[in-house]
C-alpha cells in the first residue's frame, strides 16, 4: 500500500483562501448564492389531502414521474428535486423563489392556493436535514426515510433534473443527518411501518397457525412484508404485481418460495385469504366500494401504501382495514418511552451547531468547489471498479455508494490526514465487495491522493 511510504496528505490547503465566486461575469457572496434555493413542503392533514394526492408522484410508474418532473424544470427553466413520504410532499427548485416554484407548481397541476410552507437558503437546507434524521416522521428517529432521500437524489441526478453542482447540496445534508442520528442514537429505533405493525401482524396469525397470506406488490416494501411472514413462520404466501416475471427477478430466491400471480388473475374470481397486506402504490385507491377486494370472508386488510390503495369502502363491513391511520396511533403509542419536547428540543441546538459549521464550509467557495471535484473524480473511479466485478453481478449501485462513502470521509477531514489512514477506511469496510477488489481500490485512492497532493494549487487540481 502507498500509505506505508507516504504518511501525510494534506489537500486542505487548496482551500484556506476565501475567495468570491464568479457567476456570468459577476461576483457574489456564496451565502447570498445559498439564498436562492426554494423549498415548498406540505405536511398531510385532513384538510389538504386531496391537494396532496395531485401533487405526489408516489402513485406514478418511472415513466410517468419522469414526464411529470422534466415539464416542470423546463417550466421552472433550472433544477428541480421532489421528494414525497409517507406524511408530506416537498418540491425544492434551485435559482428560484418559493412564490415562482409555487406558481409554477399551480400552473402545473391546475390546482390554485396551494397551502405549501416556504422555506429558503440555509433554512430550506435545515427542514430537509430534519426530514432526513426522521425528526419529523409520523415515528421519530425512522431510519427508512434517509434511504429514500438518497435513493431520490441519485434517480434525479440519473435523469439530469439536477446537475453535479447541485448535487452537493444534497451531499451535506447526508453528511448532517449523519451527525444527527449519532448524537440521537437513532440508528436503534424503528426501520420501518412494516416493522412497528410486526407485533399486529403476530397477534392476528397466533391463533391461526398456517394462514392464507396475500401481499400485494413485491418492490421494497412487499419483499420486506413477505420476509416477516416467512419469519412468523408462514408459507403459504401469494404475491400479487402487475408482471410476477418482473418482480421474480428483483428477488429470485425469495421469489422461487412463492405463488406469484397477476392482479388480473386476482382480481377475477373470489380467494381464501386470512391477511392482505398491500404495499401497492397508486395515485388513489385501487380497492373501493365498486371494486372490492376479492375475498369475502373475515380477514385483516394491512394497507402500507401512501396515497392509500384500499379505501374503508373497499373492503366488506365484517372485515377489518389497518391504513395509515393506525400505524400512526401506533407510533405515538410506541413513543411513549421518548420525551418528544425534549428530543426535539435537543434537535434545535444540535442542528444549530451542524448549520454553523456547514455555513462556514458554504463561506468559502474554494471548499464547495474541491468537494464538488471530489465527488465527481471517485465517481469516475467507481465505474472503473465497476468494470472490474462480474460481469453477472452488478455492483454499479455499490461502488458508487462506496466512492461518496470515501470522497466525504476526505471532504470532512480538517487538516492533514495520515493516507493509511484512509486506505484502511476502504479495506475495512463492511459493504458486500470482493477482498481483492477493496485491495485495488484502496491502491488507485492512495495514487491519487499522492497526486492530487503533489499539485501546487487549486486550480492545477482542477484543471
Amino acid at each position: 500500500m502507498v500509505g506505508e511510504c507516504i504518511l501525510e496528505i494534506n489537500l486542505k490547503r487548496f482551500v484556506q483562501q476565501p475567495h468570491a465566486s464568479e457567476v456570468d461575469g459577476e461576483f457574489h457572496d456564496p451565502k447570498a448564492l445559498m439564498n436562492n434555493v426554494a423549498l415548498v413542503a406540505m405536511k398531510f392533514n385532513s384538510e389538504n389531502i386531496h391537494v396532496a394526492r395531485s401533487l405526489t408522484t408516489e402513485g406514478m410508474n418511472k415513466e410517468e414521474k419522469l414526464s411529470h418532473l422534466s415539464k416542470l424544470k423546463k417550466t421552472l427553466n433550472h433544477d428541480i428535486f421532489e421528494f414525497s413520504t409517507c406524511n408530506r410532499i416537498l418540491y425544492l427548485g434551485f435559482n428560484t423563489t418559493c412564490e415562482r416554484l409555487a406558481q409554477k407548481l399551480e400552473e402545473h397541476t391546475g390546482i390554485t392556493d396551494l397551502p405549501f410552507q416556504h422555506y429558503t437558503g440555509i433554512d430550506a437546507w435545515k427542514s430537509l436535514v430534519k426530514i432526513c434524521s426522521g425528526l419529523d416522521s409520523f415515528m421519530i428517529g425512522e431510519l427508512q426515510v434517509m434511504g429514500q432521500f438518497r435513493s431520490a437524489v441519485a434517480w434525479h441526478r440519473k435523469h439530469d433534473l439536477i446537475d453535479k453542482t447541485n448535487e452537493s447540496f444534497f451531499h451535506h445534508v447526508v453528511a448532517a443527518n449523519r451527525t444527527l442520528r449519532k448524537e440521537f442514537g437513532f440508528n436503534k429505533t424503528t426501520e420501518s411501518m412494516l416493522n412497528l405493525a410486526t407485533s399486529t401482524l403476530q397477534e392476528i396469525l397466533k391463533d391461526k397457525g398456517q394462514a392464507n397470506c396475500v401481499v400485494l406488490g413485491f418492490g421494497e416494501m412487499g419483499q420486506k412484508a413477505v420476509e416477516t411472514l416467512q419469519q412468523l413462520q408462514q408459507n403459504s404466501i401469494t404475491v400479487v404485481s402487475r408482471s410476477p416475471e418482473k418482480s421474480r427477478l428483483r428477488n429470485q430466491s425469495l421469489a422461487s418460495e412463492l405463488n406469484m400471480m397477476t392482479f388480473e388473475d386476482w382480481n377475477s374470481k373470489i380467494h381464501t385469504s386470512d391477511v392482505i397486506i398491500s404495499t401497492i402504490r397508486s395515485a388513489k385507491p385501487t380497492y373501493f366500494d365498486a371494486n372490492q377486494i376479492p375475498v369475502e370472508q373475515a380477514c385483516t386488510v394491512m394497507d402500507f401504501s401512501w396515497p392509500p390503495s384500499v379505501a374503508r369502502t373497499g373492503v366488506h363491513s365484517h372485515q377489518t382495514l389497518l391504513g395509515m391511520d393506525t400505524w400512526i396511533r401506533a407510533a405515538h403509542k410506541l413513543g411513549v418511552d421518548w420525551n418528544y419536547a425534549s428530543t426535539l428540543e435537543k434537535s434545535d441546538v444540535v442542528l444549530g451547531n451542524i448549520t454553523d459549521e456547514f455555513l462556514s464550509a458554504l463561506s468559502n467557495r474554494s471548499d464547495a468547489k474541491f468537494r464538488t471535484f471530489i465527488y465527481s473524480k471517485l465517481d469516475s473511479m467507481a465505474k472503473d471498479w465497476n468494470a472490474n466485478t462480474d460481469p453477472d453481478k452488478s455492483t454499479d449501485a455499490t461502488m458508487q455508494a462506496f466512492s461518496r462513502e470515501i470522497a466525504t470521509w476526505i471532504c470532512t477531514q480538517t487538516g492533514s490526514f495520515r493516507i493509511h489512514d484512509l486506505e484502511q477506511l476502504i479495506l475495512q469496510t463492511q459493504r458486500e465487495v470482493d477482498r481483492d477488489l477493496l485491495s485495488v481500490i484502496a491502491s488507485d485512492v492512495g495514487k491519487t491522493m499522492l497526486e492530487l497532493n503533489a499539485k501546487s494549487d487549486l486550480a492545477e487540481v482542477l484543471g
